[in-house]
């Protein structure tokens, strides 16, 4: 028998041949690569998950308390249904004599674990595991990782949270969901994270809207030196600055206007401001959002393939903002890669010439599974990546540079200004020292909103002044702000800043809403089950969304619940805290929660919103205005029909839908656009229970001839005469220009009929020479014969 190999699965295709690649030669075979000592397989994201209810029991395809709640003694498995041909694989492969032992290369973190822990436990593998831990994807990287493989083993706690999570996650998912949609007759999709991250959005949109306009007044004064030179000073008794009287404004400008005044306190000091820490995921996110207005889905795409594809970035989804004192060992080579970048190469020698960062940047007591995003050894070739990628390697780098360069340094100046025994207040800050802030092309120094910040003249102590203009201004109190990705993301992080609890409150330090790995992926979730939408930069949240906030119970909604979940949850990979205890106390959850649902009242606003556009042609029962189409009202007896409202780019309007499912067609709709973005025309039809295309009402359209393939008739569409049975799959076509001639209908005619045209001249090769051909099919294409003659 030949000697064992070792089985690699890793979490993507393309990360299974990068690291073939690194491994030596493989020959390709159907999902998955091989050589004399590796075989390399993959997942495609997660290609084993939870199953459905209706797998443990077929009663509960049907949504109703009846069934509920639904609490699985043992969680079974199931291939994902788009994704089953890979896992066929994938178990064939672990189940084969020769394959000895299993590495472990998917992502380095919760998720990666989980995605080849359920492989692992469904494919019935029983061989040893080792881990491959990565923190980037350089080949250098990767020989290191697979010469320092980790035992299996280390990793089972990561494992265990994992599968905690992802439990936690369908317990109240799936039961919570079900439970108020079946209450209130309309689909709402609640979960563990993502409902009291809705809750902060509504939440916010009720302070604004709660928000009571209220008028102040401010005095300013201008202050004349004798050498001519003048100031503009706020007025201010001790913490107050602002009048709620303007007769009372208005009497204090009367008494001091045209008075002599005199310099009471001139105090100047020197402000260092050091470079910010390394970027973690969460900050690179609310970085790129408030500089380009970037997604934070976006972000994490974007630092993803600068990591797995480009190899410039290292692992994307950490929360640390440091970096280890053995990674700190690296920093030269990290620097000789941008020395040649001409964006960088200004800033590498005084780099090079720093030496190691300090304890606020290198600390392993602060880096837990993976190190601050950080550049990695390869040289980048900036002109090469794509604009939304540069922006945000850029990001990074300079984030990077700038902690080798000095603290910048200001000149803070406070004066205080005596007239009439009133006090008035002017600050400045003047910049003393670039430091840190070379790195960066522009720096905004803005002053803060209550700073009176002006230009000063130079003033003593005691100098006598004289007031030469007064002012009063009326203002308004603004309302909080829309939450924008950034700031949602802030406060996400950071959610246990808002308890009350200050034992609570210490203890979650670091453990927000989610992890800095899935943040995006629930604001995306919001936003596509309609519960909140962009506008502009600001998160706002739908009425629906407002509705489930005051349908649901503070145990769902309260960020505190989930914040102690994600703690506890970081706390059972750390071995400080027991799965079953948490998933005990989950399924207790569980249970008050559907309970709590049973005994709410029906939403009326939600009732009133459900009016029927028609019947389902599948099932008879109504179709109903969702999210993001006019479903089937009998989706809980499991009916898939649906409509989208935005097809090929088009909104439907409800008229339309009414017409669709009334007549079985619409008149013809103006303006869709296909996948390459060209507008077309077309009527939409139900044929068999879903939705299709009807092309100017293609029964109307007279047939230019057969098709040489199938023998249906050919028929003009956009660019080109195609076979009317394209939705059967044949692809005949005839293009309505050809090596730069425009073929006429009696060409096309002639080539269907007779099977080839008269000679047509002028038409232009690739190299732009002119030639004459006569057009021909053959085996159902065109080609070109030559007059010889």
């Amino acid at each position: 028998m030949d000697s064992e190999k070792k089985m690699v699965i890793a979490e993507k295709p393309s990360v299974a041949r990068d690291l073939a690649g690194v491994l030596g030669r493989f020959t390709s075979k159907e999902g998955y690569l091989e050589n004399d000592e590796y075989v390399i397989t993959w997942a495609i994201g997660h290609l084993v998950e939870l199953a459905a209810p209706e797998d443990y029991n077929p009663q509960f395809k049907k949504w109703s308390f009846e069934t509920l709640p639904i609490l699985p003694e043992t969680f079974k498995l199931k291939a994902n249904q788009g994704t089953r041909k890979q896992f066929k694989v994938v178990k064939e492969l672990i189940k084969r004599s020769d394959i000895g032992q299993l590495i472990c290369a998917t992502d380095a973190g919760r998720e990666g674990e989980l995605i080849f822990r359920y492989i692992y436990r469904l494919s019935g593998c029983k061989k040893p595991f080792v881990r491959l831990w990565l923190s980037e994807t350089t080949p250098a990287a990767v020989k290191k990782g697979f010469a320092n493989l980790r035992p299996g083993t280390e990793f089972d706690r990561l494992g265990y949270a994992a599968q905690a999570r992802s439990q936690a996650d369908w317990l109240i998912g799936i039961n919570a969901t079900r439970s108020f949609t079946v209450k209130h007759n309309n689909l709402l999709s609640v979960g563990r994270v993502q409902t009291p991250t809705l809750a902060l959005i509504v939440n916010r949109e009720q302070e604004i809207n709660n928000f009571m306009t209220e008028l102040y007044w401010e005095l300013y004064a201008e202050f004349t030196k004798n050498n001519g030179e003048t100031y503009t000073a706020r007025w201010f008794k001790g913490e107050q600055n602002r009048f709620h009287d303007p007769h009372a404004a208005r009497a204090l400008l009367d008494r001091v206007d045209g008075q002599p005044a005199t310099v009471q306190k001139v105090e100047e000091k020197d402000i260092t401001e050091l470079p910010p820490l390394l970027f973690n995921l969460n900050d690179l996110q609310k970085e790129a959002n408030k500089k380009y207005g970037l997604a934070a889905a976006k972000t994490l795409e974007l630092a993803q393939s600068l990591y797995e594809t480009r190899k410039l970035l290292t692992y994307p989804r950490t929360d640390s903002r440091h970096i280890t004192r053995e990674l700190a060992k690296t920093i030269p080579g990290r620097l000789n890669a941008l020395t040649n970048a001409v964006d960088y190469m200004p800033y590498t020698a005084t780099a090079m010439a720093a030496g190691t960062p300090g304890k606020r940047y290198v600390d392993d007591g602060k880096v837990s599974d993976h190190t601050a995003l950080i550049p990695t050894e390869i040289k980048p070739v900036l002109n090469n990546l794509p604009t939304d990628e540069r922006k945000i390697y850029d990001l990074v780098v300079r984030r990077f540079l700038a902690i080798f360069f000095p603290p910048a340094r200001y000149k803070q100046t406070r004066v205080v200004t005596k007239a009439a025994d009133e006090t008035f207040l002017i600050t400045g800050r003047v910049e003393l020292e670039k430091g840190w802030k070379t790195v960066y092309v522009t720096v905004g120094n803005d002053p803060k909103e209550d700073e009176d910040t002006g230009d000063i003249p130079e003033l003593s102590q005691g100098e006598a002044v004289q007031t030469t203009k007064t002012e009063i201004q009326e203002k308004k109190t603004k309302p909080p702000k829309h939450y924008t990705e950034a700031s949602l993301l802030a406060v996400m992080e950071g959610v246990g800043r808002l308890l009350d609890d200050k034992d609570l409150k210490e203890a979650m330090k670091g453990h927000g809403l989610g992890t800095p790995a899935t943040r995006a992926a629930i604001i995306e979730r919001l936003i596509k089950v309609g519960y909140i939408e962009r506008q502009k930069k600001s998160l706002v949240p739908t009425a629906k969304g407002e509705t489930l906030i005051n349908l649901v119970p503070d145990i769902i909604k309260n960020p505190e619940l989930t914040g102690q979940w994600e703690k506890t949850l970081a706390d059972i990979e750390a071995g400080a805290a027991d799965p079953e205890e948490f998933m005990a106390g989950i399924k207790k959850l569980t249970c008050e929660i559907v309970d709590l649902a049973r005994n709410q009242t029906a939403s009326k606003v939600l009732q009133s919103e459900r009016e029927a556009l028609g019947k389902c042609p599948l099932c008879g029962k109504d179709v109903i205005e969702g999210n993001k189409g006019y479903g089937c009202s009998g989706y809980k007896e499991g009916c898939k029909f649906v409509i989208w409202n935005k097809i090929a780019g088009k909104k439907l309007t409800p008229v339309q839908v009414k017409a669709l499912l009334e007549k079985g067609k619409t008149s013809i709709i103006k303006g869709f656009k296909s996948r390459k973005g060209n507008k077309f025309d077309a009527v939409l039809q139900i044929k068999d229970g879903k939705v299709e295309f009807l092309f100017n009402s293609e029964s109307e359209k007279q047939p230019y001839g057969k098709c040489p393939l199938c023998g249906q008739g050919v028929i003009e569409s956009a660019k080109g005469y195609s076979c009317s049975g394209y939705k059967e799959g044949c692809k005949f076509v005839i293009w309505k220009e050809i090596s730069g001639k425009k073929v006429t209908v009696k060409q096309v005619q002639d080539l269907l009929q007779k099977g080839k045209t008269v000679l047509i001249k002028d038409f232009k090769s690739k190299t732009g020479k002119n030639f004459d051909a006569i057009l021909v099919l053959q085996d159902g294409k065109v080609g070109f014969e030559f007059n010889r003659g």
